[in-house]
């Protein structure tokens, strides 16, 4: 898988990183984690520089998730709803949680990036709820931003023991712990943990 890798990468360059990062990011079963780990790995082996990587496999990344937004809005809810009602998610429940997706989208897209599969059906959701092409993007260029460059960097510094990062992500430990964390966030979010209430004013 290196050589092929490596290959790949020399032969198309920055071309190979932003159409992989776009197809993994659609759903073709490209994993996207490896590939940017690899990348940032073998920098100093080819004429390819860091800011080349990160800038082409966030371009791809963004077209990847537009994409998913694209289909998602022409394919719609009620459409989906004709699938999902077997497993008691009819298009009411759809319309519900597409009226709370505008607030708490962002933040599914965001962490999305790091949780294999939530990346493919996020930005499918938004589009079929019809979120706001604005807050979508908003979150898509930071959420993908941050995940390839960690990830890259990550690889560079890395060097040849970038495998063992890979095994650590993929361990389900930390897969539960930010699905935890994520939880946590969204229940304060929706419960107004961390809103200020607004002091009345009192009678003299």
């Amino acid at each position: 898988m290196r050589e092929f890798l490596l290959a790949f990468i020399q032969h198309y360059g920055y071309a190979a990183v932003l159409l992989s990062m776009a197809l993994g990011i659609i759903g073709l079963p490209i994993p996207i984690e490896f590939l940017l780990l690899f990348a940032g790995s073998i920098t100093a082996q080819t004429h390819l520089s860091m800011e080349g990587i990160i800038a082409f496999a966030w371009i791809g990344t963004v077209l990847g998730m537009l994409t998913n937004y694209t289909l998602g809005r022409y394919v719609g809810l009620r459409r989906i709803s004709r699938v999902t009602r077997w497993i008691h998610l009819t298009e009411e429940k759809w319309n519900r949680w597409s009226a709370k997706y505008e607030t708490l989208g962002p933040i599914f897209i965001v962490s999305g990036f790091f949780v294999a599969g939530l990346r493919h059906l996020a930005p499918f959701i938004a589009g079929a709820g019809r979120m706001r092409l604005a807050s979508f993007l908003g979150a898509t260029l930071l959420g993908s931003l941050g995940f390839v460059g960690m990830f890259t960097f990550a690889g560079q510094r890395l060097g040849q023991h970038w495998h063992s990062l890979l095994k650590l992500i993929h361990h389900p430990l930390p897969v539960a712990l930010f699905l935890l964390l994520l939880g946590a966030a969204v229940i304060c979010y929706k419960t107004s943990v961390f809103k200020v209430k607004p002091i009345k004013d009192k009678k003299a």
